[in-house]
């Protein structure tokens, strides 16, 4: 039930990128794919995506670095904020619990599988 989805996901680590940018795409949801927080910024834009999925160890600009900024910049649209989902390694509770802290409505861990994906994608957009 997430066919349709338009997501922005960032990840520094080629290998992740392909992985995700697959299982995505046999889910049904359209990606754009960027190479890291700062590339995420850049891309994001008012209205554009459903949600976004940011790798949160990522150089220069990390996962809630770049969630903070572009909600930043949905606040001065005014636009409500993306979705997000955190994408990470890092998942012990006191890690997770800073994620939401940050802002992410969810997270995935790595090595992801698709099926977490997928109800994780759903329960944050509200189609699970």
């Amino acid at each position: 039930h997430v066919a349709g989805l338009r997501a922005l996901v960032a990840d520094d680590n080629a290998t992740n990128r392909l992985i995700l940018n697959a299982m995505l795409g046999a889910l049904g949801v359209r990606t754009t794919m960027v190479v890291d927080g700062a590339c995420a910024i850049d891309a994001w834009a008012p209205g554009a995506f459903d949600v976004v999925l940011l790798d949160i160890s990522m150089p220069e600009v990390d996962g809630i670095g770049a969630l903070g900024r572009i909600r930043e910049i949905a606040a001065a649209a005014p636009q409500p904020a993306p979705r997000a989902i955190a994408v990470t390694a890092n998942a012990m509770k006191h890690q997770i619990d800073s994620y939401f802290e940050a802002g992410f409505d969810g997270y995935v861990g790595k090595p992801f599988r698709r099926d977490d994906l997928a109800r994780e994608l759903a329960r944050v957009v509200g189609r699970g």
